[in-house]
């Protein structure tokens, strides 16, 4: 890994902020880990490309669970909040929403002078369960809970193949590092390992 080593040191000094601070979230969570490969991959989908950073470790006992129904109802009610969010932070509400609305509202959110009460807490939970209920329903995932040595964490995973996102986590971690227009990012590169050959799901 001598080679792609040189490489993500080179762009954790000179890289994009975007760039830097995806390597430090990879950093912390490989800390403490066996690492078995490291690269940087581009992600292509219908709706673009994006620069993702990919690591292997060695697997780590985890168990994973289906949602119980109230965790169920909880993303459900979460959910379907969000048209409102939209309509403060947009303007509108479509009635058709997607990817560009994730990311404009939020864009919105975060630079609004007056949040209308929206707090980092209330932003997570809304905008963590629309846009996974959006990636369950366009690429066939499902809610899980996954826990593992660092804790347990809602997730999703492939109905069919074993390929994973954290949409609250993802959004917690931009807030802290203060990004944006990274919803759609996160789906390309969903959208692409969707297609690749991952190991089975086991039923959930």
């Amino acid at each position: 890994m001598g080679l792609i080593t040189n490489i993500l040191d080179a762009i954790r000094r000179i890289g994009s902020p975007t760039q830097r601070s995806a390597l430090r979230r990879q950093d912390a969570y490989l800390d403490g880990k066996i690492v078995t490969d490291r690269r940087r991959e581009m992600a292509r989908s219908s709706f673009g490309t994006t620069e993702s950073f990919v690591a292997t470790v060695k697997p780590v006992p985890e168990t994973i669970r289906p949602f119980n129904q109230e965790e169920t109802r909880a993303i459900e009610e979460n959910s379907a909040l969000v048209p409102e969010f939209f309509r403060v932070f947009l303007g509108h509400s479509p009635e058709v929403w997607g990817l560009d609305d994730f990311d404009a509202a939020f864009a919105s959110w975060a630079g609004a002078a007056d949040r209308r009460g929206y707090d980092e807490e209330a932003v997570v939970q809304i905008l963590g369960a629309a846009f996974g209920q959006y990636c369950a329903r366009t690429l066939d995932m499902r809610w899980a809970v996954i826990t593992d040595q660092d804790g347990s964490a809602a997730a999703l995973r492939g109905a069919k193949k074993d390929y994973r996102a954290f949409p609250f986590h993802a959004i917690w971690k931009r807030i802290r590092d203060r990004e944006q227009g990274f919803f759609k990012l996160i789906y390309i590169s969903l959208e692409q390992a969707a297609g690749k050959d991952w190991a089975a799901t086991d039923a959930l």
